[in-house]
C-alpha cells in the first residue's frame, strides 16, 4: 500500500517536472540544460545518501559499482534523450510514449524476475499500457513541434532506457544492494558528468547562463521523483509500481492544457479515462489483498 502511494506521488512529481522541463528546453541551449540538470541531480542524489545513510565518502566497492552501472548508464542516457524528445516533439505526444515502459517491464518482471501477477492484474496493466500507446498515436499536429518524427523516435529510446533501468534496479534490490548504494554511485557519475559539461562550456563558444527558477524547477523535480520511485520499488511489485508511476503522462495531458495551451481531442479523453479507471481498479485489488 505504501509503495502504491509513493508511486502516485512519483506520477505527480514527474508530470510537473516534465511540464517545467518542456518550457526550459525552448528557452535555454541544450548544453546549459544538461549542465544544470546533471549538477542538480548530483546534489539531490548525494544529498539523499548523506541524509539517510550518514556516510558519503565510504569505501569504494567495485562489485557494487559494477552492479549499479547498468542502471546509472540507462539513467544518464535517458536524461540526454529526453531533452531531444521534448524539444522536437509535442509534449502530449512524446510524454505517453515515454511512459509506455510498463509494457516492457511486464515481460521483464514475469520472465526474468519471476514475479507473480494475476490474470486481472496483467489485463489491467495491459490496458494502461495500450491506452498510453494509443494516446500517442491519436494526436493532432502542432506548430510547437519543430520535428515531430525525431521527437517520437527519441521518446521511444527513452521508453526502452526507462524500462531496462527499472528492471536492473529491481534486480540489485533482490541481490541485497540498497538504494543508498545506488544513489551513492549515481551521484558520483553525475558529478563527473557535470564537470565534463562545465569543461565543454569553458572551452567552447557556448555561454554559461545563470540558473533561473525555471531551470532549478525543471531540472530538480524529476530526480526527486526518481528517488521516491526507487523507494517505491523497494516496497512493491515492479508490475504494479511501474504502471502507476507511468500515470504521470495523464497528469501531463491535463496540465499541458493550461500551461502549454495544448488541446485534448475526444479520442485522447477516452484513453485517459481508460488509464484512470484501470489504475483505480489495480490499486483497489492490491489494497484488498
Amino acid at each position: 500500500m505504501i509503495g502504491i502511494g509513493l508511486a502516485l506521488l512519483v506520477a505527480v512529481l514527474w508530470s510537473n517536472g516534465e511540464i517545467a522541463y518542456s518550457k526550459i528546453t525552448k528557452k535555454y541551449d541544450r548544453t546549459n540544460v544538461y549542465l544544470y540538470s546533471f549538477f542538480i541531480r548530483t546534489i539531490i542524489y548525494l544529498g539523499v545518501v548523506l541524509l539517510f545513510s550518514r556516510q558519503l565518502f565510504g569505501t569504494f566497492e567495485l562489485n557494487v559499482f559494477q552492479s549499479t552501472l547498468p542502471i546509472i548508464l540507462c539513467d544518464l542516457f535517458a536524461s540526454l534523450v529526453v531533452n531531444i524528445a521534448v524539444y522536437n516533439g509535442k509534449l502530449s505526444v512524446v510524454s505517453p510514449i515515454m511512459a509506455a515502459y510498463p509494457v516492457l517491464n511486464i515481460i521483464l518482471g514475469v520472465l526474468l524476475l519471476k514475479e507473480k501477477a494475476t490474470v486481472i492484474e496483467i489485463i489491467l496493466v495491459g490496458l494502461i499500457s495500450l491506452s498510453i500507446i494509443l494516446l500517442a498515436m491519436n494526436q493532432t499536429k502542432s506548430d510547437k513541434a519543430p520535428n515531430p518524427l525525431k521527437g517520437i523516435i527519441f521518446s521511444i529510446f527513452y521508453m526502452l532506457l526507462a524500462a531496462f533501468s527499472i528492471y536492473f534496479e529491481k534486480t540489485i534490490y533482490n541481490n541485497s544492494i540498497s538504494m543508498y548504494d545506488l544513489y551513492y554511485y549515481k551521484g558520483m557519475i553525475y558529478l563527473i558528468a557535470s564537470l565534463t559539461f562545465s569543461l565543454i562550456i569553458l572551452f567552447s563558444p557556448i555561454k554559461l547562463k545563470k540558473p533561473s527558477f525555471d531551470i532549478i524547477k525543471g531540472c530538480g523535480i524529476t530526480p526527486i521523483g526518481n528517488v521516491i520511485d526507487s523507494l517505491a520499488l523497494t516496497m512493491g511489485n515492479m508490475l504494479i509500481i511501474t504502471p502507476i508511476s507511468s500515470l504521470y503522462s495523464v497528469f501531463t495531458h491535463y496540465t499541458s492544457r493550461f500551461v502549454l495551451k495544448e488541446k485534448i481531442h475526444w479520442k485522447e479523453k477516452i484513453f485517459i479515462i481508460t488509464i484512470l479507471l484501470s489504475t483505480l481498479i489495480l490499486i483497489t485489488i492490491n489494497v484488498l489483498k
